[in-house]
C-alpha cells in the first residue's frame, strides 16, 4: 500500500493469452540472534533465489532467471519488504533480457518496502532488450522516514555484440519514489527508436548505456563530500547527473557511459561513494565480475 492510502496501480490488468506468470514475494527481518533472515519467501519460475548469506550485517540474496529471457506476454512481479532494522541486498547477477515479440510485450512489475531504520539494496546487472523488443516495467519504492535505499537498474542499447543497437520497438519504464509520505521523485522513460527520446542518448553516445540510482537516507543529508565524489567520476567516456530530491534524504543520480566497461566501472565506483557517504563498507557479491 501507498503511505498516503493508495493501492499499488498495475502496468496492465488485461490478462495475458498466454507467457509465463512469475512471481517472487519476500520479508526480510531479525531473528532471535538480530541477524536479518528471510522470514517469509514465495517465489515462481522463471525467478529463483540462492541460498541467502551474510556479507557485512547484510543478508545477501542472488535472485536469477534461468530461462533465456523474457518473452511474449510474461508477467512477472517482484515484492519485497525490509522489516526494522533488518538489512537485505537483492543482486540479480546476470543480465535481463527481453525477446522479439510479434505482438503484445513482456512486462515486470515490482515494489520494495522499507521500514524505519532498514536498509535495503536492490543492484540488478544490466537490462538488454533485443531487437524487436517491447518492454513495460513499473517500480514501486517506499521508505519509511529513517529508512535507507539504494536503487540502481542500467539499460544496455541492445545486443552490440550482434550489431543489434536501438532495435527494440519500445521501452516503458515507470519507477515512483516515497520517502515518508512524500512522493519524492517519478520517473517515466518511453524510449522507442527513431524518435526524440533515442536521439537524446546517441546525440552523447551512438551506442549510449543508461543507469539511473535513487539513494536515501538521513546521512545524505551532508551532501557536498558525496557531491564531490561523484563529480570526480566523469570522463570523456562517462557524463554524470545528480541532484537531491523533493525530499533531503532522497538523492537522484543519473549516468550515460560510452561502453558497458566504462558503465560498470562508474557504477561500481558510484556504489562505493554512496556506502562511504553512509559510513559503511559495501557488501561483496561473491561473484566473478562481468567485465
Amino acid at each position: 500500500m501507498d503511505p498516503t492510502g493508495g493501492a499499488l496501480q498495475p502496468v496492465n490488468t488485461s490478462p495475458p493469452s498466454q507467457g509465463i506468470q512469475g512471481h517472487m514475494r519476500l520479508v526480510c527481518a531479525l531473528d532471535s540472534r538480530g541477524l536479518p533472515c528471510l522470514r517469509e519467501q514465495s517465489f515462481r519460475a522463471p525467478i529463483h533465489l540462492s541460498k541467502p548469506h551474510w556479507e557485512e550485517d547484510t543478508l545477501v540474496l542472488n535472485v536469477v532467471n534461468p530461462t533465456a529471457g523474457l518473452l511474449q506476454d510474461d508477467r512477472i512481479t517482484q515484492e519485497a519488504t525490509v522489516r526494522t532494522a533488518a538489512r537485505l541486498l537483492l543482486t540479480m547477477p546476470g543480465a535481463s533480457r527481453a525477446h522479439k515479440v510479434r505482438n503484445g510485450w513482456a512486462q515486470l512489475q515490482q515494489s520494495f518496502t522499507v521500514e524505519h531504520g532498514a536498509f535495503l539494496e536492490v543492484l540488478p546487472e544490466v537490462f538488454i532488450p533485443q531487437a524487436g523488443a517491447c518492454y513495460k516495467q513499473y517500480t514501486r519504492l517506499e521508505v519509511a522516514e529513517g529508512g535507507e535505499l539504494l536503487f540502481f537498474e542500467s539499460l544496455a542499447p541492445g545486443r552490440t555484440a550482434a550489431g543489434e543497437v536501438f532495435q527494440y520497438r519500445w521501452l516503458d519504464w515507470r519507477t515512483d519514489l516515497f520517502i515518508g509520505t512524500k512522493h519524492a521523485a517519478r520517473e517515466r522513460l518511453r524510449l522507442e527508436p527513431g524518435t526524440p527520446s533515442i536521439a537524446a542518448l546517441t546525440s552523447v553516445f551512438p551506442s549510449a548505456y543508461y543507469a539511473s540510482v535513487l539513494a536515501v537516507s538521513e546521512k545524505l543529508s551532508a551532501s557536498t563530500p558525496l557531491l564531490a565524489s561523484l563529480n570526480d567520476l566523469q570522463s570523456n567516456e562517462v557524463w554524470i547527473g545528480q541532484s537531491r530530491l523533493a525530499h533531503p534524504s532522497g538523492w537522484s543520480l543519473r549516468i550515460l557511459a560510452q561502453t558497458a566497461p566504462a558503465l560498470r566501472s562508474t557504477l561500481e565506483s558510484s556504489r562505493r561513494a554512496l556506502y562511504a557517504a553512509l559510513g559503511r563498507n559495501p557488501p561483496g557479491l561473491r561473484r566473478v565480475s562481468g567485465r
